[in-house]
């Protein structure tokens, strides 16, 4: 059995990765708490669904290559070769603004005759912007500026828009319109911070001094794959909001939608933290065939993070009307069983533990990928089905459903591939196959 003082020592190397997680999702919660209060459930239904539309368009961009990105870093670093680096920066020069401006575009067409088309089109500027932050922010990971990589995004950019979004609150210019200008100031304001980081910790003498090196016959390989393993990951989280706004005329159930999915996260962030820590020392001991070990680890850190993820979870759902009313405002108490849907549904997520990063760290990537298919399929008929007639609380049901789903895939392929228990919350030590 590993010791506790063994998982308190892998917290303490992997705290500041935790730490900076966890306040990225505080300072989301935090504006959702803003926007929701002083937009309205409707202007901010508006803001959610153009949002989700447009992270959706982000995808093809930038930031569905996010992996790919950072894989190419860390192996044109372990080469020595800085000379990968300039031309992978080359190469998004030219995929960056063709791609995004061919999404924009046809993303102009769509929404030209709606009638919400003016807060669509004032966010367009986001999609590029999000593409250049994300491709900055993997080429700091893969050169293993772990922490520097990281904070940008998950502080500075929420940090950011939460500053803008106050300052638009007292000026009382606040609507779905400005809340989207904001954020793409936010994401300015960050892509200038990682661009600097760039310049000072990468872009050395011998970078600048290297002519472009193009691997494009294994570039273009490899991007499909990865595009569609984040393409997959991205689109469970946005299809509630973006079918609840196409086939449900009440804007106000995105809001709601929405809501739920915030508070929801916190109570699914113990699993986000273990996924953090765990994940190089699993990758080590699996690499030298200590498979009980891996075991003994994630079975201790998913009882930890579900006990956890449990007391957060009873109290939302003892105390869903007084919650919703003492952060969001008494508009938004008809969001309750939305709300207690989604808790439900992360608090099963935290108990099955982190199947996925099991099977991706230990070579079993197209497994991982197949279950997140099939779940997206599952929760995208589960929520089309129930939209109309349901509302948000359908679009919980369906993320349920999906999550349900996609979590007993992933631990029956874990039990196949590794030998271990069907759940890692159930036992603690794995059986030799």
């Amino acid at each position: 059995m590993l010791s506790v003082l063994v998982a308190r020592d892998l917290l303490r190397k992997a705290g500041g990765s935790a730490v900076l997680k966890a306040s990225s999702l505080l300072l989301g919660f935090l504006t959702s708490i803003l926007l929701a209060r002083t937009l309205g459930p409707d202007e901010f239904g508006r803001y959610v669904f153009a949002f989700s539309v447009i992270s959706l368009a982000a995808l093809p961009v930038g930031t569905a290559l996010n992996q790919f990105i950072m894989r190419e870093s860390a192996r044109a670093f372990a080469l020595d070769s800085p000379a990968l680096i300039k031309g992978l920066i080359k190469r998004s020069f030219v995929w960056v603004p063709s791609i995004g401006l061919l999404v924009c575009v046809s993303l102009w067409c769509w929404v030209s005759g709606r009638s919400d088309d003016a807060t669509f089109i004032w966010g367009l500027p986001i999609i590029p912007l999000m593409a250049l932050v994300a491709l900055r922010t993997e080429l700091l990971r893969g050169a293993g500026l772990i922490l520097q990589s990281q904070w940008p995004d998950m502080v500075l950019r929420p940090l950011s828009f939460v500053v803008l979004t106050c300052g638009l609150m007292i000026t009382s210019a606040l609507t779905a319109v400005t809340a989207l200008v904001a954020y793409g100031l936010a994401l300015v304001v960050t892509l200038c911070t990682v661009v600097w980081l760039f310049r000072s910790g990468i872009a050395t003498k011998k970078y600048r001094e290297t002519q472009a090196e193009f691997d494009d016959g294994r570039w273009l390989r490899s991007m499909p794959w990865f595009m569609a393993i984040s393409a997959i990951g991205a689109g469970s989280t946005l299809s509630g909001a973006i079918i609840l706004g196409l086939v449900n005329a009440d804007v106000s159930q995105v809001a709601a939608f929405q809501l739920g999915l915030s508070f929801s996260a916190l109570v699914g962030l113990p699993l986000v933290i273990v996924n953090i820590v765990v994940g190089p020392q699993i990758t080590q001991w699996w690499e030298a065939g200590d498979k009980d070990s891996c075991v003994a680890l994630l079975s201790q850190m998913t009882r930890l993070a579900a006990c956890v993820s449990l007391v957060g979870g009873a109290a939302v759902l003892y105390l869903p009307e007084i919650i919703l009313g003492v952060f969001y405002g008494d508009a938004y108490e008809y969001g309750v069983e939305t709300l207690q849907v989604l808790v439900v549904s992360q608090m099963v997520n935290v108990a099955f533990g982190p199947v996925g990063l099991a099977l991706t760290l230990s070579g079993f990537e197209r497994q991982a990928f197949t279950g997140q298919l099939v779940g997206l399929m599952m929760s995208l008929s589960v929520t089309v089905i129930l939209v109309g007639e349901c509302g948000a609380a359908g679009a919980a049901v369906g993320a349920f459903a999906g999550l349900l789903v996609w979590n007993i895939w992933m631990a029956f392929q874990v039990r196949r591939h590794w030998g271990g228990p069907f759940l890692f919350l159930a036992s603690g030590v794995g059986r030799d196959k």
